[in-house]
């Protein structure tokens, strides 16, 4: 069956990423345990209202995320070539949209794990307390964050390829999301002009959801946000993919090795 076998090379490809960044134990460690850990830490210092906890680790651990996302998951593409398998992936015999679909998935799964494990651990180090409110729904968005993530980093990896400076690109991401979010100060501290930017930002709303999530007040509106959002950045790298795979594929104006 065509679903039978497309799903089967998305496990695949996850499965392939998550052991290539696994293998790469020092990155995976920085991102995924010392930074999340660094932040709780200095963030919780003098929190003691659990539902002000639940916001702060919220923020924390989509901070922790974009990071990994901008770093990890889009540099798929871009350490293919440095490797000089990039061509084998788009040339293959599965759909490399498939193949880079899953690899990014694979990224996002191993990220969010990690942290998640990262938090839990420090969390009960601090013997901090914190609100979780409604587990079911705090769950659903953690979900849609995964698969949010797994469609920015898909973009971001197709648009690092065709350009040179991925790292400064990277650099350049990060801190405007983080506080653009809201993720490192509440965005009432932010420029109105410079807020409004945040709209299009589906992490701010994440963050929005999660909050409401620890305040056992779950507001769908902010989920749908996120969602929509993340469709959009889906579209858009499905559409950046396609030019990608037309230069390689038919124009042979990209550099692959």
């Amino acid at each position: 069956m065509p679903g039978s076998g497309t799903g089967e090379a998305l496990a695949v490809a996850a499965r392939h990423q998550i052991l290539i960044y696994a293998a790469e134990w020092k990155f995976t460690l920085v991102l995924g345990f010392v930074q999340p850990a660094v932040l709780l830490v200095v963030n919780l210092n003098s929190t003691t209202d659990p539902v002000a906890a639940g916001r702060v680790v919220s923020g924390i651990l989509l901070m922790a995320f974009w990071t990994s996302t901008v770093w990890n998951g889009a540099g798929i593409l871009s350490l293919e070539r440095a490797e000089g398998v990039l061509s084998a992936g788009l040339f293959g015999v599965r759909s490399a949209l498939v193949v880079l679909v899953g690899k990014s998935l694979g990224s996002s799964v191993l990220s969010v794990g990690s942290i998640l494990a990262t938090v839990a651990a420090t969390l009960a180090a601090l013997r901090q307390p914190i609100a979780f409110g409604d587990v079911g729904w705090l769950l659903v968005g953690l979900l849609v964050v995964v698969c949010s993530g797994t469609a920015l980093g898909m973009l971001l990896a197709c648009v690092f390829l065709v350009s040179r400076y991925g790292s400064q690109i990277s650099g350049a991401l990060m801190y405007p999301v983080f506080l653009l979010g809201g993720l490192l100060i509440p965005l009432r501290l932010i420029p109105r002009p410079l807020g409004a930017l945040s709209w299009l930002i589906s992490f701010r709303w994440a963050m929005e959801f999660l909050t409401s999530c620890t305040q056992r007040t779950p507001d769908l509106r902010f989920l749908g946000l996120t969602v929509l959002l993340s469709a959009g950045y889906a579209l858009l790298g499905h559409r950046v993919f396609t030019y990608v795979s037309r230069r390689a594929r038919v124009l042979g104006t990209l550099d692959l090795e």
